[in-house]
């Protein structure tokens, strides 16, 4: 309050008294507020007791403490198989029970040896006697350590080698590969359980990194079929393929893989013939060829020379197109499956293509090797050699439609057809309808990135294989489409989807994990099968939706 003139005595007195009892009530306040903030202080440790107390009880309850231990076991052991090699140190931490857990064999049975670690030794020897008789999944990393540490580690590991279950070795020199093969070989120990084998290496064509060697002899004398009686899968991962035949000669799944490389020797048709003439017994074979490499390809000058692989089943070749040229070596009556995938989306027809592919299926059934070759020219396989292909599948890899027409001719028993970054028309597909259509056996399509191709065709495709003619002079019945996949076609509308869905299981999506093109990342097409539901399936009834049969 402002006073126009000068306040007297007894103004100033009240206003000091004033003044105190307010002092007075501000100090008590303050007082009041400091109690308050003791009891806030002193609440809110014993609410943090209670937490504490809530969280140990919790402890006893918890779905981790209540996990049956050998279904920890379990979850402990997929951790290893995932790359988590500590797992069983760090878990066996966290308390006892996950201890007692941890300490189950098979947890232990990944056998994970690093020689570049200091004290491999006595770890490798810790968690073998941890894994106690468990069968072993062994896993070598030897990059440039010394030749005595090595042979110190491999003849630890061959005193368990009848419980090995799957052995790996990862090294950037071959020679420390023969090295460790040799040493095996010399032991002469038996793998009863050993199923599986995996090789990662370099050649690196010096005498100051790997003596010279440049093909590992020794992988047949170290687990032939004596030795090693259950081998049947191999992974050689390398940048040279090998020139002599290598691999134990009894195993039925082969998986060369040749990475990118600068190095002097070529790829050719006569090194992999000579390879594969070492393993007749094989049922899967997987070619993995590198795009960027120092010489081009090199064909088999003798087009009559070819290789027999009586009980294969699954071919697949993965590289340049240059690769394709191979197949007319191959002889291979017991063929169900073919995958075909090329490393170069040209944009264009290849036109070397066809004349391979035909070729080889013109001659898949033929073990008579004094039977001429088909001539490149020559479009339309002999009937006579029929395959009993199933399933074909062509990636990056394009037919004319003459061609396509000779293929589908070729392969009666198809049962599934997948084809990515194809120009495949509508005349072509037509080929294939009721009810003298070629593929009578085909119940699946998997088609990507087809440009040219119409959905109005597929609809009628699907439409006409689904009506059966009862008549005595009909020609047999053609096997209905139970799926088809139609993923990134830009002339299949959203209209031919419902139709096809309304037909037959009509999938926009890709497979599972064995899809090619997860690791590709090419037909994810999110954003479509988002508006797809959004936009349509919304507005379908529920009875409507459960007789659409769409995989979104």
């Amino acid at each position: 309050m402002l006073y126009r003139c000068e306040p007297s005595l007894e103004d100033i007195d009240a206003a000091n008294q004033e003044i105190q009892k307010h002092e007075r009530a501000v100090s008590a306040i303050q007082e009041h507020i400091a109690t308050l903030l003791s009891d806030v202080q002193r609440l809110r440790r014993e609410q943090q007791l209670h937490k504490e107390a809530i969280q140990r009880c919790m402890g006893v309850i918890t779905l981790a403490r209540r996990i049956p231990e050998e279904l920890l076991s379990k979850i402990f052991e997929h951790c290893v198989q995932d790359g988590w090699t500590r797992a069983p140190i760090v878990v066996s931490h966290v308390c006892s029970a996950w201890r007692r857990a941890a300490s189950a064999p098979r947890v232990w049975s990944h056998v994970y040896v690093n020689c570049d670690s200091p004290d491999t030794l006595g770890r490798t020897r810790f968690w073998l006697a941890m894994s106690r008789q468990a069968p072993l999944t062994v896993t070598v990393m030897a990059p440039w350590n010394p030749e005595r540490q090595l042979a110190e580690v491999m003849d630890l590991l061959l005193l368990h080698a009848h419980r090995w279950r799957t052995l790996s070795i990862e090294t950037g020199s071959i020679s420390r590969v023969a090295h460790l093969l040799r040493r095996v070989a010399r032991s002469l120990p038996s793998f009863p359980l050993l199923s599986q084998i995996g090789i990662r290496t370099i050649v690196n064509f010096d005498a100051v990194h790997d003596e010279g060697v440049s093909d590992v002899g020794e992988f047949t004398d170290a687990f032939s079929s004596n030795h090693a009686p259950n081998l049947s899968t191999v992974c050689y991962i390398s940048n040279a393929a090998p020139l002599i035949p290598i691999f134990p000669t009894h195993i039925v799944e082969l998986n060369l893989t040749i990475q990118e490389s600068s190095f002097p020797r070529p790829l050719s048709s006569a090194s992999l013939i000579t390879v594969l003439e070492g393993v007749p017994a094989l049922r899967i074979l997987t070619l993995s060829m590198p795009l960027s490499y120092e010489h081009p390809f090199v064909p088999e000058r003798d087009i009559a020379r070819a290789i027999t692989l009586p009980a294969l089943e699954s071919l697949t070749l993965y590289g340049p197109t240059d690769l394709n040229e191979f197949l007319p070596h191959l002889r291979t009556p017991a063929l169900r499956r073919l995958h075909l995938r090329s490393l170069e989306d040209l944009g264009y027809r290849q036109q070397p293509i066809a004349p391979s592919l035909l070729q080889f299926l013109s001659s898949a059934h033929d073990t008579d090797d004094t039977l001429p070759a088909l001539p490149d020219s020559d479009l339309n396989p002999d009937p006579r050699t029929a395959p009993l292909i199933e399933l074909l599948e062509l990636h990056d890899i394009d037919l004319s439609p003459e061609a396509f027409a000779a293929c589908f001719a070729a392969l009666p028993q198809l049962r599934e057809l997948r084809l990515h970054e194809s120009s495949i028309r509508d005349a072509t597909v037509r080929l294939l309808c009721a009810p003298a259509g070629l593929c009578p056996r085909l119940a699946r399509l998997d088609l990507r990135w087809c440009g040219l191709l119409s959905g109005r065709v597929l609809v009628e495709l699907v439409r006409g294989r689904n009506v059966v003619d009862s008549s005595p002079s009909a020609l047999p019945a053609a096997d209905p489409i139970t799926e088809v996949a139609v993923i990134n076609c830009c002339f299949v509308g959203e209209k031919d989807v419902l139709d096809l869905a309304t037909l037959t299981a009509c999938r926009v999506v890709m497979r599972g994990a064995d899809d090619y093109c997860w690791a590709r990342d090419c037909c994810v097409n999110a954003r479509y099968r988002m508006r797809l539901r959004l936009k349509h399936l919304t507005k379908f009834s529920a009875e409507e939706r459960l007789r659409m049969r769409l995989i979104v």
